[in-house]
């Protein structure tokens, strides 16, 4: 099957990009011809090799031109989008060569009206990609007609994101960060997350930083990896509340710091409000935490619960807006080691069995299967 993939930001920072790279991924391991055009907002890049074609997003209308150029001159067995923004490429792409087109869809996105054309286009879509069930779950209250839906969750490669003893963990994250200082002893908490300005500084950096100042507790280290527009008001909130030095900005880091930035932490932290244009979706730093063994804080308005199996307790979700409950969730992790050891352990197993690669390529097959007329939908061995 020959799928035209057309993204913002493909090999960019974030988790749409990411989601994107793991989905154009898993394409070709289902054995599809993939053409990957990403047109390129961001100025960095988190690898280079899976794009075949891009360009600079320079204007609204020359993007689209020079997309649907590319849309007119190839043939292709489907089209799929990255982005609702998107969207008209493959309502055009239908009319004129009845090509099928599926579109990627996230909360703050999607749970908002959209303008007509493009509600139009999201209208018509063959499918629709969706990475959590509450975005499923709240479309229809933002669009008359919502297209077949499948869920694919953000998948994590349990190979690369895995379990390291915290020791090796620590000293890994001492030696390339020396500043840091000696964490040895230290009650670590992590958030990996962009750091996007207003209004989507959504990601519970100020929450964490305020739990600090309530606790007063030397022995807490907060633990911010990631860059964005927002981290001077991040750095600023941090020197507001007097605990500056509890708080540990890395930047962007190299992909292969990642696994000993989460497996080195006590617990990740990442509490995101919900509502319409808000919220996130499963946060892929939760679930790369939990694959390293680490439990977590969530909140509770948004797809982010939906990485907590009430079986298997993985993680503590609580109200975003409470910075008190972060305390609490915070002092008890700290107060029961046992607890703590316990929850990474089932962290593990949830994501191994619902968020790891594998099922997230199986759960592609079968969505092009159903939808996008793919007949021959087997991950490759």
């Amino acid at each position: 099957m020959k799928i035209l993939y057309i993204g913002f930001d493909i090999e960019g920072v974030g988790g749409i990009a990411t989601y994107s790279r793991y989905q154009v991924r898993a394409l070709k391991a289902l054995g599809c011809e993939v053409f990957a055009l990403s047109i390129d907002k961001q100025e960095r890049f988190a690898e280079r090799g899976l794009v075949d074609q891009r360009f600079r997003f320079a204007s609204r209308a020359g993007a689209v031109a020079r997309a649907l150029g590319t849309v007119a001159r190839r043939g292709f067995d489907a089209l799929m989008v990255n982005h609702v923004y998107l969207a008209g490429l493959g309502l055009v792409a239908k009319r004129l060569k009845g090509t099928p087109y599926s579109i990627n869809v996230y909360n703050i996105d999607i749970l908002c009206p959209l303008p007509r054309l493009r509600e139009l286009a999201f209208s018509q879509a063959d499918l629709v990609l969706a990475d959590c069930r509450y975005t499923i779950e709240n479309m229809p209250r933002f669009h008359p007609r919502v297209p077949p839906t499948g869920l694919l969750y953000d998948p994590v490669d349990v190979s690369f994101f895995r379990p390291i003893p915290t020791a090796e963990a620590r000293a890994e994250v001492m030696k390339r960060f020396p500043s840091i200082g000696d964490i040895a002893r230290r009650f670590v908490c992590v958030t990996v997350a962009h750091m996007a300005g207003p209004p989507n500084d959504n990601k519970g950096h100020r929450q964490a930083i305020e739990a600090l100042a309530r606790m007063r507790d030397p022995r807490f280290l907060y633990l911010v990896v990631g860059e964005g527009p927002d981290r001077p008001a991040i750095e600023a909130h941090a020197r507001a509340h007097g605990v500056e030095d509890q708080v540990f900005l890395t930047g962007l880091v190299p992909q292969d710091a990642l696994p000993f930035l989460y497996a080195c932490a006590d617990a990740a932290i990442l509490v995101a409000k919900g509502g319409p244009g808000l919220g996130e979706a499963v946060p892929l730093g939760l679930l790369e935490a939990a694959a390293a063994g680490v439990p977590f804080v969530c909140g509770n308005e948004d797809g982010s619960i939906e990485a907590i199996d009430p079986a298997r307790p993985n993680g503590i979700a609580i109200d975003p807006s409470d910075v008190d409950a972060l305390v609490g969730a915070l002092r008890e992790l700290a107060g029961d080691e046992a607890r703590r050891r316990q929850m990474g352990i089932n962290g593990k197993h949830v994501v191994d069995d619902v968020f790891r690669l594998e099922r997230f390529t199986e759960a592609q097959g079968e969505h092009l299967a159903r939808h996008l007329g793919f007949a021959r939908a087997k991950v490759a061995a």
